[in-house]
């Protein structure tokens, strides 16, 4: 996965947006069906962890993403792919029990499927998504380090206000875990992240 995962997805999402643009005042408040798409990025905490040969943990206050585009199946019930990660820069390190600071970055991007249920009419919802992620190192700008695409899910829980027709503003906390094997030995990064995100929703 490469630096440039998180700008890619701001491109496709305002390729998306230019599309969909007539229709984005068309409809009522509801979750009927139709074209879906939702927007969240935010904050949170992230870590992962690698125990062989050595064990290696990076975490600390990560730069958190997830993009969801769909079409809605049922009333109130989206599928939707999701684009979803993370990114910790100069996170803090623990190896071999030592702790101190790491100098460069580390990025997970990952791509699945998943659902949005919403409870209506409070206009709340769940999300869920499974899919695939790669891990990306990086010390002073120079990769040093990508692996395998493991298994990787996402859970969310938001709140969004109506602000036009088709449109929804919000707030969102999420959960999310991988288990990701590294390309030279028989180990796996694996660890888990917190997110809180604003939300922008079309649908």
């Amino acid at each position: 996965m490469e630096k440039s995962f998180f700008a890619r997805a701001v491109i496709f999402v305002c390729l998306i947006l230019v599309l969909s643009s007539t229709d984005l005042f068309a409809g009522s408040r509801d979750h009927d069906g139709g074209f879906f798409l939702r927007l969240s990025a935010g904050t949170g905490y992230a870590q992962s962890a690698f125990s062989d040969p050595a064990a290696i943990k990076l975490y600390g206050a990560s730069g958190d993403m997830n993009i969801a585009v769909g079409m809605g199946v049922l009333p109130n019930l989206v599928l939707h792919a999701t684009l979803f990660g993370w990114s910790l820069s100069d996170p803090a390190a623990e190896v071999g029990g030592s702790s101190g600071d790491f100098p460069g970055e580390a990025t997970l991007g990952s791509f699945g499927i998943g659902f949005t249920y919403y409870l209506m009419p409070v206009n709340m919802y769940l999300s869920g998504s499974v899919g695939f992620s790669a891990l990306q190192v990086e010390i002073l700008g120079a990769i040093t380090g990508e692996t395998d695409p493991g298994p990787a899910f996402d859970v969310t829980l938001g709140k969004e206000w109506w602000v036009g027709g088709n449109w929804g503003l919000g707030v969102a906390g999420g959960f999310g875990y991988h288990s990701v094997p590294d390309k030279d030995v028989d180990e796996n990064w694996s660890g888990y992240s917190l997110g809180v995100r604003f939300t922008a929703t079309l649908n």
